[in-house]
């Protein structure tokens, strides 16, 4: 089972004081995701690390810029450090990454022909940090959402998904550790798709609906005892996964997703992912399957082979 973040890491060569990288715009764009971040350095004691990227020669302060340091430490965190780099956005973010706990990231506002034209780094990061990522929305507010459950969605695949290297396994301790620390219900999002021949029966529909539920109920059985205090609600429906989940989210403080392992070193989110960071309106954070050090070879190992293998994320 993986450490949650709410839990210290382990100690071993190399492992110093817990952190987590912020992503953060000179223009004060960010401010949210500064604001996501702080909530979550208090409720784990972990410092965090503002980073921000600058295409060019670095250049001075410039009025209109805004010092989000020191909003964080307005804001009550005191172990906050800032660190300029000159290079892309998304190069600077995931060479920040040895070490850190999650990065967090803000995500602008933009019509839905240029988020399809336009590559965007909050995507890209999400689709190649070794550890998880928080997209949190420009607009975010969170004193409005502090008592609105955590959502994860989920594929019903049995307990095998939940246990030892089984493809849910981050996914599900990240979602309940954050419900955990919240003391917020989490729900559960099962997306079941019957073949064409059953959508036309509303009993085969419903039998497919309770036999879904019950496999995720299994899945979950682990994670229900290992916290008992989490209300869980498992909700199956009869629709794409990504638009279940998109749905979901409108009431959710958070929403988890997971990256799952890819066979070729594409750094591809899945139509799942995409849709619900091209969709969503509150914090969502994707989760990679694996363990730090493995992903962090496979992006050296990707880098390598193509100068920026995320490019334009279509």
């Amino acid at each position: 089972m993986t450490t949650p973040l709410s839990e210290p890491a382990a100690t071993g060569p190399g492992a110093g004081e817990r952190f987590l990288v912020v992503g953060v715009d000179p223009q004060g764009r960010s401010a949210g995701a500064v604001v996501w971040a702080v909530d979550q350095a208090q409720q784990c004691g972990v410092q965090v690390r503002l980073v921000s990227a600058t295409e060019g020669r670095p250049s001075t302060h410039r009025a209109g810029d805004h010092d989000l340091g020191t909003l964080a430490r307005r804001l009550g965190v005191g172990n906050v450090t800032q660190r300029a780099e000159v290079g892309s956005p998304v190069d600077v973010l995931l060479d920040s990454l040895d070490g850190a706990d999650l990065l967090v990231v803000g995500c602008r506002s933009m019509p839905h022909t240029q988020r399809l034209l336009v590559g965007s780094t909050s995507r890209a990061v999400a689709a190649w940090s070794p550890v998880p990522v928080v997209i949190v929305p420009e607009a975010w507010i969170q004193p409005a959402l502090a008592s609105a459950p955590v959502v994860v969605g989920l594929k019903p695949a049995g307990p095998a998904a939940g246990h030892a290297d089984g493809p849910d396994r981050q996914v599900l301790d990240f979602a309940f550790s954050k419900a955990a620390q919240a003391r917020v219900p989490l729900i559960v999002v099962g997306a079941v798709e019957p073949a064409w021949l059953q959508a036309w029966s509303p009993g085969d529909i419903k039998q497919a609906h309770a036999e879904a539920k019950t496999v995720l109920e299994d899945q979950l059985a682990i994670w229900q005892q290992a916290y008992p205090d989490v209300e869980v609600v498992v909700n199956c429906v009869a629709e794409p996964a990504g638009r279940a989940i998109i749905e979901a989210s409108r009431v959710a403080q958070l929403t988890v997703v997971g990256r799952h392992a890819s066979p070729t070193l594409t750094g591809t989110l899945g139509s799942t992912g995409r849709a619900v960071l091209h969709h969503a309106t509150r914090p969502v954070t994707v989760v990679p399957h694996g363990r730090p050090e493995d992903l962090q070879r496979e992006l050296a190992l990707a880098r390598t082979l193509g100068e920026r293998p995320w490019g334009p994320m279509l």
